[in-house]
């Protein structure tokens, strides 16, 4: 098997100062978490440099409100954010496949009924010089709080593949991370991002 490693898999996106302040909240959460990782040692692996990935902007957060209530502040049951990720990128005969960490920060809402959050993310792949994923696959994850404690997380472990010829390179594909959001949600978002 023709297996190539390259650690770098991008840089992260730029972080608003809102989503910044909101991670800063979960830095006992990340604490021990590694960086990107180091380039290549050999020139081959170097010529293969992973698929560049980001979490959406637009969908780094998500915001829970209670049922039939309101939508102010004692209304948020949780929120939580997609803060950062790390990962590296494995070459083989027949593809490259990112094995990426997301780390998700949740923080409990005054509305909120017991100890478990459930939030539902999506990994999309795009072909180099589309925008548009060509595949995208969800999952559900949830964060449960100790007793006593406002904040949580978790490391969400996934590893998509991209089919390539062999010696094909993946740096000009993209991988796109964010919360699956309800229209409601995403307005909230916008909304928040505009103040």
């Amino acid at each position: 098997m023709d297996r190539r490693r390259d650690r770098n898999i991008g840089t992260p996106a730029r972080k608003s100062p809102r989503a910044l302040a909101f991670a800063s909240l979960g830095v006992l959460v990340l604490t021990g978490c590694s960086g990107l990782g180091g380039g290549s040692n050999t020139a081959a692996d170097a010529a293969l440099a992973c698929p560049k990935v980001s979490i959406v902007r637009d969908l780094a957060e998500v915001t829970q409100f209670r049922n039939g209530g309101g939508r102010d502040l004692t209304d948020v049951t949780s929120r939580a954010a997609l803060a950062d990720y790390s990962g590296n990128c494995d070459y083989t005969s027949d593809g490259v496949t990112v094995n990426v960490n997301v780390f998700l920060i949740a923080e409990r809402g005054p509305a909120m009924q017991g100890n478990t959050a459930n939030y539902r993310y999506f990994v999309a792949v795009a072909k180099p010089g589309e925008e548009a994923p060509t595949t995208k696959t969800e999952f559900d994850t949830s964060v449960t709080f100790d007793a006593g404690k406002l904040r949580s997380g978790s490391r969400e472990e996934l590893a998509p593949k991209i089919p390539l010829p062999k010696d094909a390179n993946g740096k000009d594909w993209k991988i796109f991370l964010g919360f699956q959001l309800t229209p409601e949600q995403l307005a909230f978002n916008r909304a928040q991002m505009k103040q």
